[in-house]
This record gives C-alpha cells, structure tokens and sequence, in this order.
C-alpha cells in the first residue's frame, strides 16, 4: 500500500534523524526522554549546520588556493618571460658592444659605444675622464723572421760535429736588470664624453687632484676638506697599489670629497680605471645611479670592472694600429732627408730668389708623397708640441683665402683647432696637400692677413720664450715628433722667405719706378723751359 504525501514527507525529512533518535533515547534510557530526544535534535540539527559551513569553507579555500595557484603561477610565468626578455636584450646589447668595439678605429668611438652600452645595462649616467699622462708613440709590431732554411732542400745544414755558437757575454752593466722607471701619477682629469643628460654640463671640465696632507709636525696647517675634492684620484691610486679595480660609494651624497657638478643627489658612484699598454692609467670610467636612489649591485660593478677591461684593451689595439701605420709612412718621408748637412757653395752665393727657391724644393718634394693617411696619427693626439702646432697654424693661414679665418689661426689652441678641421672651415686630408702643391708666391697666392699670421707665427717658432718656460725654441724637435712636420715647417719658413723677397722686390722695383717717373717729369719740365717739380 502507497504511503500518503504527508507521510512519505516525514520519512523524507526527518524519518532517519528521528529514528536515530529514539534508538539512542531507548538506549540511554533517560529521566525525561522527550527532553532528550529534542536536545537530540537539536544538536543534529546544529551539526549539520556546522558540517554544511565546513563544505562551504573547505570549497572556498579549496577555489582561493586554486585561485592563489593560478595568479602565482601567473606571476611566475610573467617573471619569466620578463627575465627571459631581459636576458635577450642583454645578449642583443652585447653582440651590439662586441661589434662597435670590433669595428672601433677611434678612441672616441670606444668610448662612445662603452658609455651607451652601460646606459643600457644599469640605467647609469656615465662618462670618461681622460689623465694627464703623457701620449706615447708605440713602437711598430715587431714582424717574425721566417725560419732559417735547413737540410737539402733549404741550403747546408751545420755539420753534427760543429759546436755550437756562444752568444757574446753582454756589456758590462748589463748583467743586471735595470729597475722599471716610476709610473707616472695622474694630477689632473680632464671630462672628454658623457652619456646624453650630462653631457652639456661635465664635457671638457677638469678635475685637479687634491693637495696632499702635509708631513707630520712640519708647522704646515693641514689643507681644508670639503665639497668636490675628487674620490675618482682615490679610484686611481687603489688602482696603481694593486687594490680594487672599481671604486664604490654606495651613498654618494654623504661623501664630501665626491664632485657634484650640479645639485648633490641621492644615488651612488663607481669608478673604474683603464691603462695602456706599459700598465699606466691612461683615463677612468666613471658612472653614478645620482636621482635613481640607489646603489649599484655586485652583478653592476663586475659589468663596469669588465669595461675598464676592454676599454683599454681596444685603446692599446687602436693605438698600436695608429703606430704600425705611422712609422712606414714616418720613416719614408725620413729617408728624403739629407743624411749630412749640404756643403756650402762653390763660389759666389747664389742669388737670394734662386736660394729661398731651392730651399723650398725638398719640403714640396716631401709634401707631394702625402696623403690624408700620413695626418691620422697627428689628428688623434689629445696634446701636441707648440713648435707642430704654430707650424700647422701657419700653414693653414696661407691656404684659408678668407682674411678673416686667417686672423682666427693666431690663437687657437690644439683642440680648437681640431674643432675647426672637423667643421670643414679648413683644408686637411688630402685637400691640404693638393692646396700646398698648387700655392705660388709669385703669382700672388696667400690674403694679406694669412701672411700677416704666418710671419708672426714663423718668428715665434724661432724665438725662445722670455719667460723661462722653454731653454730652447719652438722649433727644437719638430723632426723627432713627426717628419711630416718637418716638412711644413720647411715649407712654411721658406715660403715666408720666398714673399719676403718678393715684397723687398716690388716696393725696390715700385720706388725704382717712382724715381724713373720723377725723374722723366723733371727732365720734360726742363725741356720746356719751366721749373722742375718741388720736391715733396
């Protein structure tokens, strides 16, 4: 028989309950049995409350934890394509340094390529600070004889029994190794490329080294500490002691001997020498973190260790490449100098026109071998001899047809004038030595300011300062330098020689004109019967 709707509801809902509890009321067999089995219910009913808020919770924990799974797993999967695209840019900006540095023919394109190169990996400002060590030229790469031919198909072998050759005993004092001369110490640093922001306001400042401290009880007072004192000369001479190869001020601003060229800021500051060939600091690469407010990592200054590292080691390549080009060329213009001084003449001396010519005709013989390639050692000096630079001005003044860039050759210095070569204000290359070959004295060539300038600039060659600064003149050492100087100092003295002569020539031949013409005028008053012209 069916069970009624109301019936089959109450064993639906709480059929099993109930009968759970009048089984445990028949067992416990208590005082007051109603009140037991409702606290029964009760708490049955309380329990599965509680079991449905643990499903619950255990459901929500179990979705937030997917849910926390899922973001880390996110995140971690976002860390690592940002570190893999990192790794890539890094592998990208580092190909990219390999190749600039490869292909480098400059010191300023080295330095170019290491300074953004570094922008890239740290987000740095950086810069190069050249010292005043002197520029060296390196001597030529030694070339390997072939080996000595031997046996029947290369001449006579020695014979077994001979015995073989004793070197000769060295000269005496030559036993011993002779010790290395001092390094030279940098006192001044000068700022020659910086990264973009800085640029306008450190390129071209110098950094003097700091006075030393006095010797103790000397009555000196010690000099006085603060702002700007430079700690990149502490960088150097841990350096040259065997110390560190980076400097590191993680808190810059705290540091009062660190120079700020503009408003002291938050940041850090690195500082990595780089040397030449012989082991001397040649410059120092320096970076700062200055408005980023921290320091630099390990990872960072092991990166700008390495740096230093390859900026001087592509400088000596540069360098040594300059100097495998330049000696060959030095040496040929050498071999046109006479090896003894010419013998004075049979006779009556040549006539003054005939030896001012002839004493131009070696230097143009030696100019006109030239090219551009024989300036390229000169043009990349940093510093260069007051006797090659009045030379050089003094040339150029001849060939500048503008009165006006002649007069500006008068005070330029080296770097000025570098500056003007690579505007193109001036002839250099081969356009220099094309111009030399055309320029005539005698039909006129040279403005009169450009010979104005170049006689000033011949006589201080030859003049000895006043002033102590030199026992000799400008013009001591030219040839040691360079023969090309040489050369167009030759050719600058004799061509100011030469138009020396020709004024003396046209003002005798203008005056010799002035008393012909005079002298007519008086003879064709006279023959007309009247007074001959006053003289004025």
């Amino acid at each position: 028989m069916a069970d009624k709707p109301d019936t089959a509801y109450l064993k639906q809902a709480v059929g099993d309950v109930l009968a759970k509890g009048v089984a445990e009321t028949c067992n416990a067999r208590p005082e007051d049995p109603i009140e037991f089995l409702a606290q029964f219910l009760l708490k049955s009913v309380a329990d599965e409350a509680a079991d449905k808020q643990l499903q619950a919770d255990k459901a929500e924990a179990t979705a937030a934890k997917e849910k926390e799974d899922t973001e880390a797993d996110k995140v971690a999967f976002e860390a690592k394509e940002k570190q893999e695209a990192l790794e890539l840019t890094h592998e990208k900006e580092d190909k990219r340094l390999d190749t600039l540095l490869a292909s480098a023919e400059s010191v300023e394109q080295v330095f170019s390529a290491v300074i953004s190169y570094a922008r890239a990996r740290t987000g740095a400002n950086g810069y190069v600070m050249l010292s005043d060590l002197p520029e060296k030229l390196l001597a030529p790469t030694p070339v390997e004889p072939p080996p000595a031919p031997e046996g029947e198909y290369g001449g006579e072998a020695p014979a077994e029994d001979a015995p073989p050759e004793e070197p000769p005993p060295p000269p005496e004092g030559e036993g011993e190794e002779a010790e290395p001369p001092p390094k030279h110490k940098p006192q001044l640093l000068e700022y020659v490329i910086s990264s973009a922001p800085d640029e306008m306001l450190v390129v071209g400042k110098k950094l003097p080294r700091p006075p030393a401290p006095p010797e103790e009880d000397d009555g000196t007072p010690p000099p006085p500490t603060g702002v700007g004192e430079g700690v990149t000369f502490t960088a150097i001479d841990d350096f040259m002691s065997g110390g560190p190869k980076v400097y590191h001020e993680p808190r810059a601003v705290q540091n009062r001997s660190i120079k700020f060229w503009y408003l002291p800021r938050m940041g850090s500051y690195a500082a990595a020498p780089f040397e030449d060939t012989l082991g001397e600091v040649t410059g120092v690469l320096g970076f700062d973190t200055l408005g980023l407010e921290r320091a630099f990592s390990a990872d960072e200054l092991a990166l700008i260790e390495s740096l230093a590292l390859r900026t001087g080691e592509n400088l000596k390549r540069i360098e040594q490449s300059i100097a495998d080009k330049f000696h060959p060329l030095n040496d040929a213009l050498k071999a046109m100098l006479p090896t003894e001084p010419p013998a004075p003449p049979e006779g009556d001396a040549p006539e003054p026109f005939e030896a001012a010519t002839a004493a131009l005709t070696l230097p143009k013989e030696m100019l006109a071998t030239c090219t551009a390639g024989h300036l390229q050692w000169i043009e990349t000096r940093r510093t260069c001899p007051l006797g090659v630079l009045l030379a050089i001005k003094g040339v150029l003044a001849l060939l500048v047809p503008e009165d006006e860039l002649a007069a500006e050759l008068a005070a330029p210095s080296w770097d000025e004038l570098k500056a003007l070569i690579g505007q193109g204000a001036l002839p250099w290359g081969d356009d220099l030595f094309t111009q030399i070959g055309a320029f005539d004295v005698m039909a006129g060539a040279g403005s009169a300011k450009g010979w104005e300038i170049a006689e000033k600039l011949a006589t201080e060659l030859a003049t000895v300062p006043e002033d102590g600064s030199a026992e000799v003149a400008p013009n001591a050492g030219i040839l040691a330098y360079s023969a090309l100087c040489q050369a167009l100092y030759d050719w600058l003295i004799g061509v100011v020689k030469l138009h020396e002569l020709k004024v003396k020539k046209e003002a005798a031949e203008a005056e010799a004109a002035a008393e012909a013409a005079a002298a007519a005028a008086a003879a064709a008053a006279e023959a007309e019967g009247g007074e001959p012209p006053a003289e004025e």
